[in-house]
């Protein structure tokens, strides 16, 4: 099996297909879902389907579903594997009703990791750079545990699906998800993977990197020590990255194919040379 680590831009869905055609069986990292077939099978309009699901990039997941069509229709056995997701929906869907249960780890860490956000919304509302620094920190801890979770459960659910199936598989995944493979491989099986923003930026001439939020969160989902001047001065970096970050969702030109990716990577590199101090003042001038 391959994971391909990927993201959400209209940029990567051709290097997308190029990786996928060579498989049978495709797993997406998305709950379940009958609506999909329904619109690969021609019975509801994209439109639909669309209308149906949050999203935050249009047309991505536009475009991303004419792909997914064609390889269904194409033969390719498509399946959506995200237990941790499933669970959540179907917690959200008990609430609606006036229940509180479902899966109680899941319900726990949810909990925890919106108690986390809450807390950085709100320092975030007050300006205070130090303690929205702190906060920074604080949900980067909850949000590694939370994907640590994620990915043991897609692991799991992965494996027992895969175990049934006699072909090679290709496994699409986030490029956070940094665990899942050796997690599969503890299931035993042989894993490969491909990360297609780091085979571009590499292409194009780039040191690819992980922008300084997902690198405190990964270091934290690894158990690796970080010093206490190291996660003040990354989670510092983190909060002028996502104020600098173009918001929008931009497609590729002639000009420039991957918006993105160079948007990312060239302030990744501008942030990653600040020091505390500077971010600080870089920060307030954006915000205050």
């Amino acid at each position: 099996m391959n994971v391909v680590f990927t993201s959400h831009r209209v940029e990567f869905i051709e290097e997308f297909e190029k990786e996928a055609v060579k498989y049978n069986v495709i797993i997406l990292e998305e709950p379940p879902n009958e609506l999909l077939f329904s619109y690969f099978e021609g019975k509801i309009p994209k439109n639909e389907y669309l209308d149906k699901i949050d999203t935050t990039f249009p047309k991505y997941n536009s475009l991303y579903l004419e792909l997914l069509k064609k390889l269904y229709l194409e033969g390719i056995k498509i399946l959506q594997i995200e237990p941790y997701l499933e669970k959540l929906n179907e917690i959200y869907r008990l609430i609606e009703n006036g229940v509180v249960g479902g899966d109680d780890r899941v319900r726990r860490m949810e909990k925890k990791a919106t108690k986390a956000w809450i807390e950085y919304q709100e320092a975030f509302i007050k300006k205070d750079f130090d303690e929205l620094v702190e906060k920074t920190i604080k949900f980067a801890r909850v949000d590694a545990e939370r994907f640590v979770i994620r990915d043991e459960m897609r692991a799991e659910k992965i494996a027992e699906v895969v175990d049934s199936i006699n072909s090679e598989v290709l496994i699409e995944a986030g490029q956070i998800h940094i665990l899942l493979p050796s997690m599969l491989e503890d299931y035993g099986f042989n894993v490969s993977t491909k990360s297609i923003p780091s085979e571009v930026a590499k292409r194009l001439g780039y040191n690819w990197t992980f922008n300084p939020g997902s690198e405190l969160t990964i270091k934290y989902m690894t158990g690796e020590e970080v010093s206490e001047s190291y996660e003040k001065v990354t989670a510092a970096r983190a909060l002028v990255y996502i104020s600098m970050i173009s918001k929008e969702e931009m497609l590729p030109s002639d000009e420039q194919k991957y918006p993105h990716l160079i948007d990312e990577l060239k302030i990744t590199n501008f942030v990653n040379s600040l020091d505390y101090e500077r971010c600080k003042k870089i920060f307030e001038k954006i915000w205050i």
